[in-house]
């Protein structure tokens, strides 16, 4: 596997993916196994459908998470990336608050606006954090996923329909809440 050097030092994936493991957890990504032309085990990344089932195994190795779905035509967004975000935004937390470890816990208040279908900031920041999570997002449809997500995971997830894009925060921030990122 080659090395990710660009991510971030406590991301999972900085080594690559054990594909191995990841198949082993979830059985069904062996259907989208390939090898790579000098011989090692990959998916086919132009493949929305390994994509999404790579996803799918990762969140479940890595996160603790059971199941994950999104429909067709909605973003499949690559996860060490979103992981790198969240360990960034920890970063930030520690040295706002000259902490010398990242802060852990649900007193940890994140806001993620465009939470989409998938759920992935909520999922990753929950379980790498233990982060309390508002989503939010205009798409209806993407709010149902997501509700979905969380609640065959029994997530506390707090998600919100923002029915007006053009004021992303009035209706959906209440003058109570508190965000730290």
């Amino acid at each position: 596997m080659a090395s990710k050097t660009k991510l971030h030092p406590r991301n999972l994936h900085l080594d690559g993916y054990d594909f191995e493991r990841l198949v082993a957890k979830t059985p069904e990504l062996e259907a989208f196994m390939i090898k790579n032309p000098v011989g090692q085990s990959t998916v086919d990344f132009q493949d929305p459908m390994a994509v999404r089932m790579l996803n799918r195994a990762l969140l479940r190795t890595h996160y603790d998470i059971e199941f994950w779905d999104i429909p067709a035509g909605y973003l499949c967004p690559p996860i060490p990336g979103r992981v790198d975000y969240i360990h960034h935004l920890a970063d930030l937390l520690a040295e706002d608050n000259n902490l010398q470890e990242a802060p852990r816990g649900r007193h940890i208040k994140a806001l993620d606006i465009g939470t989409g279908a998938s759920l992935v900031y909520p999922l990753i920041g929950q379980s790498a954090y233990g982060w309390n999570f508002t989503g939010v997002d205009v798409d209806a449809n993407a709010v149902k996923s997501a509700r979905q997500i969380r609640d065959v995971n029994k997530l506390d997830i707090d998600l919100r329909l923002q029915n007006n894009s053009e004021n992303i925060f009035r209706g959906v921030i209440q003058p109570d809440d508190v965000f730290h990122v």
